[in-house]
């Protein structure tokens, strides 16, 4: 698909686009979303980031969002441990 042919199914000029891609110009979220997922990247990659594959990227988001829910779990139990040996 060409330049051309991508800013008509965007809804958008040639112009525009060029200036996305010149970095002279930012998309708004919605459109930055939307050229993410045409193009089947991330929407980091979109933005000179290096992680391309939309897959490995959220797996890669879901393990820290459970690596961080398990450290929250341990330092509520160590919360209640310490506060088991605060002096009454």
């Amino acid at each position: 698909m060409s330049y051309k042919e991508y800013a008509a199914y965007l809804g958008i000029s040639v112009h525009t686009l060029y200036g996305w891609i010149k970095y002279k110009r930012v998309p708004d979220l919605p459109m930055a979303y939307t050229m993410a997922v045409t193009l089947g990247v991330t929407l980091n990659y979109l933005f000179g980031g290096k992680e391309t594959n939309i897959t490995q990227a959220r797996l890669k988001e879901l393990e820290a969002r459970k690596t961080a829910a398990e450290a929250l779990k341990l330092a509520k139990l160590m919360i209640k441990e310490m506060e088991k040996l605060r002096p009454l």
